[in-house]
């Protein structure tokens, strides 16, 4: 029996069987080393890509929050689908990898087997990739928006924590003499949509964490401004209030004298003349009340040993209000006991400057290209009418002077309203 396994014929069989065997594995190693090549090229195709679709997803969710969705998004629609077969085809490789080790192929038909098995993943691999390259083809546009925002939001979500510790800083920096209460909640808003960026930044939501981000940048920035300038605010309001003060003395003056104003006007005009301003005493005694209570609590914050500048400013800006109401009460009593003298003593000068602008008007509508100038003929013609009237009127034995001021006025009002609609058309 010894003698007949070492025969010669027998080790040529087992030379030949074990060259076989190595030739089988060698094909099937190969058929390997193909398949991970096409595997590699795959994976550089699909790297980065799906999640640039679930950005360009998740953006568009963001958009369409709270609107009726049009319909279902083709490039997520096609992703779903091209996913599904790179899956597949991918499964299958990892699948024949596992199946058919090296180490383990001890006969001819396995070895065989696992190259025919690594050798259809690798043409299921090279089938597969044309159609990823397609598709990235064809989205480029949208996939290229998606990967920016990837990118960008981690980049806003940086800027906004910086921007929150700025903030941070400047509100500590203001110091104890003045306040704002405002900030310390809008910093606490900026705080909160920036560690909202950071989450849905670790849960995906690209879309959300920038938007996030952003808010909270914008939010700590204008934190930021607002504290700075918190100690010119109240320099600004200091002086404010100072400015009013003297303001105040100059308008009690001004409203002592207005008695003989008024006494002028009852004494020399009709009550029709002046009726408008009759009761313009009374309003500036009314807002020159209300300036000395604001101004005592305004004066109350700015003697308080922390400034609360916002609200230090809304009082100057109230009383600021009732000094123009006060001093717009006088001016209208006084201007139109001048207006009346004016037109009293030299009526020509007012009805002149009137007719003045006239002539000016007629010269504007003939100027105009034919056609549209005659437009305007019969408003031109019924405003040159009413200065014919009025002048007619300060001829007459007891004049209404009142009515000729208000009238001259009303008529130059129609001439600019003529001009301006005739300049827009």
């Amino acid at each position: 029996m010894s003698g007949q396994a070492g025969s010669p014929a027998s080790r040529w069989w087992r030379r030949g069987r074990d060259a076989a065997l190595a030739d089988a594995v060698g094909d099937a190693q190969l058929a390997r080393e193909a398949a991970a090549a096409a595997m590699l090229e795959l994976d550089a195709e699909l790297s980065g890509l799906s999640v640039d679709v679930a950005a360009h997803e998740d953006a568009g969710s963001a958009r369409g929050a709270g609107h009726h969705s049009p319909g279902p998004d083709p490039l997520v629609q096609n992703w779903r689908d091209l996913s599904s077969r790179t899956d597949a085809v991918i499964g299958h490789y990892l699948s024949a990898l596992a199946q058919h080790d090296p180490a383990y192929l001890v006969d001819v038909p396995r070895a065989r087997q696992a190259r025919a098995e690594l050798d259809q993943a690798a043409a299921e691999l090279r089938d597969v990739l044309p159609q990823v390259r397609r598709f990235k083809q064809q989205y480029e546009r949208p996939l290229g928006i998606a990967r920016g925002a990837r990118t960008l939001a981690p980049r806003r979500i940086a800027e906004a924590t910086a921007a929150v510790t700025r903030a941070r800083e400047a509100v500590a920096a203001a110091g104890t003499q003045v306040t704002d209460p405002g900030l310390g909640r809008a910093l606490d808003e900026a705080e909160r949509a920036a560690e909202a960026a950071q989450r849905a930044m670790a849960e995906g939501r690209l879309a959300a964490a920038g938007a996030a981000a952003e808010s909270a940048r914008a939010g700590a920035d204008a934190v930021t401004t607002r504290a700075q300038t918190l100690a010119a605010r109240a320099a600004d309001v200091r002086r404010g209030a100072a400015s009013v003060h003297t303001r105040r003395e100059a308008l009690r003056t001004r409203h002592e004298r207005l008695a003989p104003v008024m006494s002028e006007l009852r004494r020399r005009y009709t009550h029709g003349a002046w009726a408008g301003v009759e009761q313009a005493p009374q309003r500036a005694a009314q807002a020159l009340a209300e300036v000395d209570d604001v101004l005592g609590r305004l004066d109350g914050l700015l003697a308080a040993p922390v400034l609360d500048v916002p609200a230090a400013a809304a009082l100057l800006d109230q009383v600021r209000g009732a000094a123009a109401r006060a001093e717009q009460a006088i001016r209208s009593a006084t201007d139109r006991l001048a207006q009346l003298d004016a037109a009293s003593s030299d009526p020509g000068a007012v009805l002149g400057a009137v007719e003045h602008e006239l002539v000016d008007a007629r010269r504007f509508l003939a100027a105009l290209p034919e056609g549209r100038g005659q437009r305007y003929r019969s408003t031109f013609d019924n405003l040159a009418r009413r200065l014919q009237a009025l002048q007619q009127e300060v001829r007459a034995p007891r004049p209404d002077w009142g009515h000729v001021v208000d009238e001259a006025r009303s008529v130059t009002a129609g001439l600019d309203a003529m001009i301006r609609t005739a300049r827009a058309g």
